[in-house]
């Protein structure tokens, strides 16, 4: 009897030519968070690399080493396959620059004031180490503490939203309870870390549109979770439940916090020194970040959703197939939900609007066009964070199993 010959071996769809993957996919991911970084930087009026270098060539050397690393991760380590490796070689690239920053400024002497002590000066005066210290040292090593801070919750959400999502494949559906643990105390995660944020930049660093940055990345980090959190919903309830919360919090959130009484509150508590005005022209910049956030991040789910569960990639972003969901919601109860929560967005914020103009005197779109005519770098930072936050959430959700 003759034998069977052995079936040949059928090609896995999920399988990703590595190469392709670190030198197009991830090293477009890791080109623009340097890119990023670097215009950061640049906004505070400072360059990261050493003048021997210059930038250019300082950013292909970061970018090749970054990339080179991962290579080294895909022959010796076994990680490639999980996406936080890549996020945290992202995270490293990022930081990086911070180091070599302060290595640059060490080397040029500027912690120190250039001009040394008198004989006189250093027999008869006591001069503490701090007055030595030059304050633009000082809120040089704030803006490091703050950047750092941001960077972090690139890492942290995606740990946050892992767990998440590895829940969600289990037989077991996630509970309305659950979902609204999950927006909610990441929303008080944001929160608390783009106030600490502010606080830093406005007190320390006194850098406005840095803090205009920071507050659109955390917002960025903030919508983007909770898009992807519309795929894994297993109810009408659950949709309406969370977004009424959200549009509810919205309506009434910044028009109270833009009141005299709130003003004079954190006078009162916190000592806050800007005028009434200026205090008015924050809020009202925050409120803007946070509809330019929901705008895009909605935009792009609603993309991404559909491209990548009718295209040839949908193998590999298991995440949006719906596969695991044994419940009457599908990709297109989903997008029409999706849909359905960005009117109501678009109505809350045009209710948020009117009430601060009508009430509280101040237009906020008005406001937000004197900050791109003041400061027009910003834009370009602001496309830059977009596009970054968005392609770090894709890479979270992305399913790595590499030929």
């Amino acid at each position: 009897m003759l034998s069977q010959a052995p079936a040949p071996p059928v090609h896995d769809p999920r399988l990703i030519n590595f190469w392709f993957f670190l030198w197009f996919y991830y090293g477009f991911y890791n080109a623009i968070a340097l890119l990023l970084i670097t215009k950061i930087f640049n906004i505070y009026s400072l360059n990261w690399w050493p003048k021997s270098l210059g930038g250019l060539t300082s950013y292909m050397i970061f970018w090749l080493t970054t990339q080179l690393m991962g290579v080294l991760v895909y022959y010796f380590t076994g990680l490639e396959a999980y996406s936080l490796t890549w996020v945290f070689l992202t995270f490293c690239t990022m930081t990086i620059p911070l180091f070599v920053a302060f290595l640059v400024i060490r080397s040029e002497n500027r912690n120190v004031y250039r001009h040394s002590l008198t004989v006189a000066q250093k027999t008869f005066l006591t001069y503490s180490i701090e007055s030595r210290i030059p304050a633009s040292y000082i809120r040089f090593l704030w803006f490091c503490v703050a950047l750092a801070i941001a960077l972090s919750t690139i890492v942290t959400g995606k740990v946050y939203a892992e767990q998440y999502i590895k829940s969600t494949r289990d037989d077991r559906p996630h509970k309305m309870i659950e979902g609204l643990v999950y927006v909610y105390s990441w929303v008080a995660t944001i929160y608390i870390l783009d106030t600490l944020t502010d606080y830093i930049v406005e007190t320390r660093v006194r850098c406005y549109p840095l803090s205009s940055i920071f507050k659109l990345y955390y917002f960025m980090i903030y919508f983007i979770f909770y898009r992807n959190l519309f795929v894994r919903l297993r109810s009408y309830e659950q949709f309406v439940v969370i977004q009424l919360a959200s549009s509810f919090w919205v309506c009434i959130f910044h028009p109270i916090c833009m009141t005299h009484y709130v003003y004079r509150a954190l006078v009162y508590l916190f000592g806050i020194t800007k005028t009434y005005e200026e205090y008015k022209r924050q809020v009202g910049r925050g409120l803007f970040l946070r509809n330019l956030a929901e705008n895009v991040t909605m935009l792009a789910f609603l993309l991404w959703v559909n491209i990548l569960y009718f295209g040839p990639n949908a193998k590999i972003y298991t995440y949006f197939q719906f596969k695991d969901m044994n419940t009457a919601l599908n990709h297109e109860v989903t997008v029409y939900a999706s849909l359905a929560i960005w009117a109501s967005e678009l109505i809350s914020n045009f209710i948020n609007r009117s009430i601060c103009k009508k009430f509280l005197g101040h237009h906020v779109t008005k406001e937000a066009l004197k900050d791109f005519k003041e400061y027009p770098e910003l834009i370009v930072v602001f496309v830059l964070i977009m596009i970054h936050i968005l392609q770090d959430m894709l890479l979270a959700l992305l399913d790595l199993k590499f030929a």
